[in-house]
Protein backbone atom coordinates (compact mmCIF):
# COMPACT_ATOMS: atom_id res chain seq x y z
CA UNK A 1 0.00 0.00 0.00
CA UNK A 2 1.46 3.78 -0.87
CA UNK A 3 2.53 5.56 2.37
CA UNK A 4 0.43 8.52 0.67
CA UNK A 5 1.47 10.57 3.92
CA UNK A 6 5.04 10.30 3.40
CA UNK A 7 4.78 10.44 -0.25
CA UNK A 8 2.24 14.81 0.01
CA UNK A 9 5.19 16.15 1.40
CA UNK A 10 7.68 15.81 -1.30
CA UNK A 11 6.51 19.03 -2.99
CA UNK A 12 7.35 20.85 -0.14
CA UNK A 13 10.75 19.10 0.17
CA UNK A 14 11.61 19.59 -3.74
CA UNK A 15 10.99 23.51 -3.05
CA UNK A 16 12.94 23.47 0.33
CA UNK A 17 15.68 21.22 -0.02
CA UNK A 18 19.27 22.32 -0.51
CA UNK A 19 20.54 24.18 -3.62
CA UNK A 20 23.70 23.56 -2.41
CA UNK A 21 25.74 20.60 -2.14
CA UNK A 22 27.86 19.74 0.90
CA UNK A 23 30.50 17.55 1.30
CA UNK A 24 29.44 14.16 2.16
CA UNK A 25 26.12 14.83 0.78
CA UNK A 26 26.11 11.47 -1.32
CA UNK A 27 26.69 9.19 1.52
CA UNK A 28 23.92 11.36 3.43
CA UNK A 29 21.33 10.41 0.71
CA UNK A 30 23.03 6.94 0.58
CA UNK A 31 22.04 6.70 4.31
CA UNK A 32 18.42 7.90 3.63
CA UNK A 33 17.35 5.14 1.13
CA UNK A 34 19.39 2.66 3.50
CA UNK A 35 17.80 3.39 7.03
CA UNK A 36 14.12 3.52 6.62
CA UNK A 37 12.26 1.09 5.25
CA UNK A 38 10.26 -0.27 2.28
CA UNK A 39 11.17 -2.19 -0.95
CA UNK A 40 13.81 -4.74 -0.74
CA UNK A 41 17.82 -3.13 -0.68
CA UNK A 42 20.58 -5.63 -1.07
CA UNK A 43 24.44 -5.04 0.13
CA UNK A 44 27.46 -6.87 -1.85
CA UNK A 45 31.03 -6.28 -0.72
CA UNK A 46 33.89 -5.51 -3.03
CA UNK A 47 34.87 -9.08 -3.04
CA UNK A 48 32.10 -10.48 -4.35
CA UNK A 49 32.20 -10.27 -8.49
CA UNK A 50 -9.77 12.48 -6.72
CA UNK A 51 -15.20 12.73 -6.80
CA UNK A 52 -12.47 14.24 -8.89
CA UNK A 53 -10.19 11.19 -9.13
CA UNK A 54 -13.47 9.64 -10.88
CA UNK A 55 -14.09 12.54 -13.17
CA UNK A 56 -10.05 12.44 -13.64
CA UNK A 57 -10.14 9.18 -14.83
CA UNK A 58 -13.20 9.60 -16.86
CA UNK A 59 -11.28 12.12 -18.82
CA UNK A 60 -8.51 10.03 -19.51
CA UNK A 61 -10.49 7.40 -20.67
CA UNK A 62 -11.94 9.59 -23.29
CA UNK A 63 -8.59 11.06 -24.40
CA UNK A 64 -7.59 7.75 -24.80
CA UNK A 65 -10.80 7.08 -26.91
CA UNK A 66 -10.53 10.11 -29.04
CA UNK A 67 -7.12 9.67 -29.47
CA UNK A 68 -7.43 5.69 -30.42
CA UNK A 69 -9.79 7.05 -33.43
CA UNK A 70 -7.37 9.62 -35.03
CA UNK A 71 -4.54 8.07 -36.98
CA UNK A 72 -1.47 10.60 -36.19
CA UNK A 73 2.67 10.00 -36.96
CA UNK A 74 5.71 11.24 -35.92
CA UNK A 75 7.27 13.99 -38.00
CA UNK A 76 11.00 12.87 -38.20
CA UNK A 77 12.15 15.43 -35.89
CA UNK A 78 10.03 18.57 -34.43
CA UNK A 79 9.49 21.79 -37.36
CA UNK A 80 10.79 19.38 -39.71
CA UNK A 81 11.09 21.49 -43.40
CA UNK A 82 9.28 24.08 -41.36
CA UNK A 83 6.46 22.51 -40.44
CA UNK A 84 4.31 23.09 -37.18
CA UNK A 85 4.52 20.85 -34.43
CA UNK A 86 6.11 17.37 -33.97
CA UNK A 87 2.71 15.54 -35.51
CA UNK A 88 0.33 15.86 -37.63
CA UNK A 89 -2.93 13.67 -38.66
CA UNK A 90 -3.21 11.45 -41.62
CA UNK A 91 -6.18 9.76 -43.42
CA UNK A 92 -7.06 6.68 -41.12
CA UNK A 93 -8.16 4.69 -44.39
CA UNK A 94 -4.57 5.28 -45.76
CA UNK A 95 -2.99 2.02 -45.22
CA UNK A 96 0.60 3.29 -45.45
CA UNK A 97 -0.15 6.85 -44.13
CA UNK A 98 3.37 9.24 -44.32
CA UNK A 99 5.63 10.14 -41.18
CA UNK A 100 5.88 7.34 -38.31
CA UNK A 101 3.49 5.93 -35.88
CA UNK A 102 6.70 5.46 -33.10
CA UNK A 103 9.43 8.31 -32.35
CA UNK A 104 12.35 8.44 -30.04
CA UNK A 105 15.13 10.53 -28.23
CA UNK A 106 18.35 9.77 -27.19
CA UNK A 107 20.27 12.19 -24.56
CA UNK A 108 22.94 12.80 -22.50
CA UNK A 109 23.30 15.83 -20.12
CA UNK A 110 25.61 17.30 -17.40
CA UNK A 111 25.32 19.47 -14.49
CA UNK A 112 26.75 21.39 -11.67
CA UNK A 113 25.71 21.16 -8.16
CA UNK A 114 27.66 23.12 -6.42
CA UNK A 115 30.56 22.76 -3.91
CA UNK A 116 32.31 20.02 -5.90
CA UNK A 117 29.40 18.09 -5.86
CA UNK A 118 28.62 17.18 -10.53
CA UNK A 119 26.10 15.05 -12.09
CA UNK A 120 26.08 13.26 -15.81
CA UNK A 121 23.39 11.57 -17.29
CA UNK A 122 21.99 9.64 -20.39
CA UNK A 123 18.47 8.31 -21.15
CA UNK A 124 15.96 7.30 -23.96
CA UNK A 125 12.54 7.69 -24.72
CA UNK A 126 10.51 6.21 -27.00
CA UNK A 127 6.83 7.32 -27.82
CA UNK A 128 4.05 5.30 -29.67
CA UNK A 129 0.36 6.03 -30.40
CA UNK A 130 -0.74 5.79 -26.68
CA UNK A 131 1.74 4.21 -24.94
CA UNK A 132 5.60 4.73 -24.64
CA UNK A 133 8.73 4.04 -22.29
CA UNK A 134 11.28 6.34 -20.53
CA UNK A 135 14.71 5.73 -19.31
CA UNK A 136 17.30 7.41 -17.62
CA UNK A 137 20.36 7.26 -15.33
CA UNK A 138 22.50 9.42 -13.63
CA UNK A 139 26.03 9.44 -12.29
CA UNK A 140 26.69 11.75 -9.27
CA UNK A 141 30.58 12.21 -8.46
CA UNK A 142 31.64 14.20 -5.39
CA UNK A 143 35.81 14.02 -5.87
CA UNK A 144 36.43 15.46 -2.43
CA UNK A 145 34.83 12.69 -0.61
CA UNK A 146 35.80 10.13 -2.95
CA UNK A 147 32.28 9.33 -3.66
CA UNK A 148 30.05 8.61 -6.57
CA UNK A 149 26.41 7.21 -6.45
CA UNK A 150 23.89 6.10 -9.82
CA UNK A 151 20.36 7.27 -9.67
CA UNK A 152 18.28 6.27 -12.51
CA UNK A 153 14.31 4.99 -13.45
CA UNK A 154 12.82 3.35 -15.98
CA UNK A 155 8.76 3.79 -16.60
CA UNK A 156 5.87 2.79 -18.72
CA UNK A 157 3.97 5.73 -19.80
CA UNK A 158 0.28 5.88 -21.24
CA UNK A 159 -0.05 9.29 -24.28
CA UNK A 160 -3.54 10.53 -23.46
CA UNK A 161 -2.11 13.80 -25.00
CA UNK A 162 -0.25 13.80 -28.37
CA UNK A 163 -1.57 17.23 -30.13
CA UNK A 164 0.49 18.23 -33.14
CA UNK A 165 2.42 20.83 -30.56
CA UNK A 166 2.31 18.61 -27.24
CA UNK A 167 2.96 15.75 -25.88
CA UNK A 168 1.89 14.62 -22.20
CA UNK A 169 2.65 11.47 -20.37
CA UNK A 170 1.44 9.74 -17.35
CA UNK A 171 3.27 6.85 -15.98
CA UNK A 172 5.20 4.06 -13.51
CA UNK A 173 7.96 2.03 -12.89
CA UNK A 174 11.13 1.26 -10.83
CA UNK A 175 13.63 3.74 -9.29
CA UNK A 176 17.15 2.18 -8.69
CA UNK A 177 20.23 3.38 -6.59
CA UNK A 178 23.78 1.47 -7.68
CA UNK A 179 26.88 2.36 -5.57
CA UNK A 180 29.25 3.85 -7.32
CA UNK A 181 32.06 3.91 -4.94
CA UNK A 182 35.31 2.32 -5.98
CA UNK A 183 36.33 -0.87 -5.27
CA UNK A 184 37.57 -1.41 -1.47
CA UNK A 185 36.43 2.20 0.02
CA UNK A 186 33.51 0.37 1.85
CA UNK A 187 30.71 -2.02 0.90
CA UNK A 188 28.93 -1.47 -1.55
CA UNK A 189 25.01 -0.96 -1.71
CA UNK A 190 21.88 -1.55 -4.40
CA UNK A 191 18.53 -0.12 -3.81
CA UNK A 192 14.83 -1.00 -5.65
CA UNK A 193 12.16 0.99 -5.12
CA UNK A 194 9.10 2.44 -7.05
CA UNK A 195 8.33 5.79 -9.04
CA UNK A 196 5.09 7.89 -10.87
CA UNK A 197 6.18 10.24 -13.38
CA UNK A 198 4.44 12.67 -14.92
CA UNK A 199 6.52 15.13 -18.59
CA UNK A 200 4.90 17.08 -20.85
CA UNK A 201 6.29 18.44 -24.15
CA UNK A 202 5.80 21.78 -26.48
CA UNK A 203 6.63 22.99 -29.51
CA UNK A 204 5.36 26.39 -29.56
CA UNK A 205 7.18 27.90 -32.56
CA UNK A 206 10.09 26.82 -34.46
CA UNK A 207 12.62 25.87 -33.14
CA UNK A 208 11.59 25.86 -29.44
CA UNK A 209 11.29 22.81 -27.91
CA UNK A 210 9.81 23.14 -23.88
CA UNK A 211 10.26 20.32 -21.25
CA UNK A 212 8.90 19.89 -17.89
CA UNK A 213 8.60 16.87 -15.29
CA UNK A 214 7.54 15.67 -12.11
CA UNK A 215 8.39 12.17 -10.66
CA UNK A 216 7.42 10.84 -6.96
CA UNK A 217 8.18 7.82 -5.13
CA UNK A 218 10.03 5.55 -3.08
CA UNK A 219 13.78 4.28 -3.13
CA UNK A 220 14.27 1.71 -0.03
CA UNK A 221 13.68 4.05 3.05
CA UNK A 222 13.35 7.38 1.36
CA UNK A 223 10.99 9.20 -0.02
CA UNK A 224 12.30 10.15 -3.33
CA UNK A 225 11.50 12.46 -6.26
CA UNK A 226 12.19 14.59 -9.19
CA UNK A 227 11.31 18.14 -10.88
CA UNK A 228 12.75 19.93 -13.84
CA UNK A 229 12.00 22.28 -16.92
CA UNK A 230 14.01 22.78 -19.81
CA UNK A 231 13.93 25.06 -22.99
CA UNK A 232 15.75 24.03 -25.88
CA UNK A 233 16.01 24.06 -29.76
CA UNK A 234 15.51 21.71 -32.12
CA UNK A 235 17.83 21.96 -35.24
CA UNK A 236 17.02 19.64 -37.11
CA UNK A 237 17.38 16.14 -35.51
CA UNK A 238 19.78 17.76 -32.82
CA UNK A 239 18.40 18.71 -29.79
CA UNK A 240 20.27 21.47 -27.73
CA UNK A 241 18.70 22.60 -24.24
CA UNK A 242 19.59 23.84 -20.48
CA UNK A 243 17.34 24.23 -17.58
CA UNK A 244 17.30 22.92 -14.15
CA UNK A 245 17.19 19.64 -12.77
CA UNK A 246 16.72 18.82 -8.49
CA UNK A 247 16.19 15.36 -7.21
CA UNK A 248 14.94 14.81 -3.52
CA UNK A 249 15.89 11.85 -1.60
CA UNK A 250 14.38 11.90 1.90
CA UNK A 251 15.97 15.64 3.25
CA UNK A 252 18.24 15.50 0.75
CA UNK A 253 18.32 17.64 -2.06
CA UNK A 254 20.47 17.93 -5.11
CA UNK A 255 20.11 20.03 -7.94
CA UNK A 256 21.30 22.51 -9.89
CA UNK A 257 21.39 24.05 -13.65
CA UNK A 258 21.73 21.43 -16.35
CA UNK A 259 22.86 21.79 -20.51
CA UNK A 260 22.03 18.97 -22.71
CA UNK A 261 22.43 17.35 -25.73
CA UNK A 262 19.43 15.28 -27.61
CA UNK A 263 19.02 13.21 -30.89
CA UNK A 264 15.60 12.52 -32.38
CA UNK A 265 15.54 9.40 -33.48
Amino acid sequence: MMEWKRVVPLGVLLLAGSLEARAGELEAARSEIRDGGGSSSSRSSDDDDDDSSGSSLFALAYALEDASETQTSFRSYPYQDGARGYRFETDPDDPDPPGRRVAGRLWAEGAWLSRGLWRSGAGLRIDGQLFGFDGDLSYYLEPAARDALYLGTANLDVIPLHARRALWRFGGGISTMIDGRVPGQDTREYALGWNITSSLDLFPASPLVLSARIDAGRLHGAVMGRIRGTIGVALGRVHLYGGYAHTQVGTVGLGGPTLGLGLWL
